[in-house]
């Protein structure tokens, strides 16, 4: 008897598995969460950071400019002309490579990217002035002229809506990476 119990089983287990769920059998669903597992698992873990700071301007003794980043905090008050800089650090926390990394950022409401601000070292740099649907190196658009023409010109500083960094170089484990770009408060 027992042993029609086990085979009894095993016949309900694969028809169980071989039922459609959602349009796909029960045990493809399965195995491709379990794929989806195994895939997460060997993904390499990289922490972000992301620093805010504020530009600030003093003489020194001699009267001469200084300019400091101080790091913003809750209490921070920023007015209208603050520049600000936005720091991302990158650290490769596992012990595989985080290869094809790619980093993007909004510029924040209520400020305007600072053109020419971003670092790049090693990445690709490229902004979107659509919210983030699409990405270009030198964003243009079309301007009307007076005499009714239209022709492609720089983007305006108040157009970029992100910014984005693409890493051909893999972060190594343990090591870290960083980007900044500015913006000012409007």
């Amino acid at each position: 008897m027992k042993r029609n119990f086990i085979w009894m089983g095993l016949g309900l287990a694969a028809t169980v598995a071989m039922f459609p769920i959602d349009g796909a059998p029960a045990a493809a669903r399965w195995l491709d969460q379990g794929l989806s597992i195994a895939q997460s698992l060997q993904q390499p873990k990289v922490e972000l950071k992301l620093i805010a700071k504020q530009r600030v301007v003093q003489k020194d003794a001699q009267g001469k400019e200084q300019v400091a980043w101080n790091v913003l905090t809750k209490d921070t008050m920023v007015q209208k002309g603050t520049v600000l800089r936005f720091q991302v650090v990158a650290k490769n926390t596992g012990d595989r490579a985080a290869e094809k990394f790619v980093v993007t950022q909004p510029v924040p409401r209520g400020t305007t990217y600072s053109t020419g601000s971003a670092t790049a070292t090693g990445a690709e740099l490229t902004y979107s002035i659509d919210g983030g649907k699409t990405f270009t190196a030198n964003p243009m658009v079309q301007v009307t002229l007076p005499d009714g023409r239209t022709e492609m010109k720089p983007a305006p500083e108040e157009a970029y809506s992100h910014v984005r960094w693409t890493f051909e170089t893999a972060i190594a484990p343990k090591n870290a990476l960083e980007v900044s770009y500015d913006v000012s408060v409007r």
